[in-house]
């Protein structure tokens, strides 16, 4: 059995596999970072204990929005075009963003840019501004006793996947008979 704490997660997971994933999935990319946002923000919560407290996404969504410096430029943009309810909800429940958002990757419109009441994300920025918010938790000290240093993840054996030992710091493919996804190595973070 292989166990995870939220940092180990947060730097395996939302930061070294997902800049994998941008290039050839963006799309899928944004619904990873309209949840991981929401996540981000219970790992802040000090007095919150368990990741599972119903009826607080919006809480934590703007939580992680407001307080992490690298979303702070995002905050207008939770009245304005209504972040919460349009990005992570419309990405979470329906796999589309409500109309105030739009998404965009590459050559396409840039980042942060309003048009027709509309505001447009490009992928590659907005993993670069939540990347930095991941490390910004990762980097922060938690009291001995906070959930950010307990168990988080339990996995069979030692990897997600068989392209993914734990141990010995290797992420890859779901499909290790694959030669199309190259592994990437996983840092281990431990506990504070």
């Amino acid at each position: 059995m292989t166990t995870l704490k939220p940092k180990d997660f947060i730097k395996t997971c939302l930061v070294d596999e997902l800049a994998s994933m941008i290039d050839e999935h963006p799309y899928i990319s944004f619904i990873i970072i309209g949840i991981g946002i929401e996540f981000l923000g219970k790992s802040i919560n000090n007095n919150l204990k368990d990741w599972n407290v119903r009826r607080r996404s919006k809480k934590d969504f703007e939580e992680a929005i407001i307080n992490i410096p690298s979303l702070q430029k995002y905050t207008p943009y939770l009245t304005t075009h209504d972040l919460y309810g349009s990005l992570r909800c419309g990405l979470a429940h329906a796999v589309s963003p409500k109309f105030k958002i739009t998404l965009s990757s590459k050559h396409e419109m840039g980042h942060m840019i309003e048009d027709s009441g509309r505001l447009n994300l490009k992928i590659e920025d907005f993993y670069q501004d939540f990347k930095l918010a991941c490390e910004y938790v990762i980097n922060r000290t938690y009291l001995p006793d906070d959930k950010m240093n307990e168990d988080f993840l339990q996995v069979p054996g030692t990897s997600f996947n068989s392209g993914t030992d734990i141990v010995a710091g290797k992420t890859g493919s779901l499909d290790d008979t694959s030669s199309q996804t190259p592994p990437f190595s996983v840092k281990t973070f431990g506990t504070a």
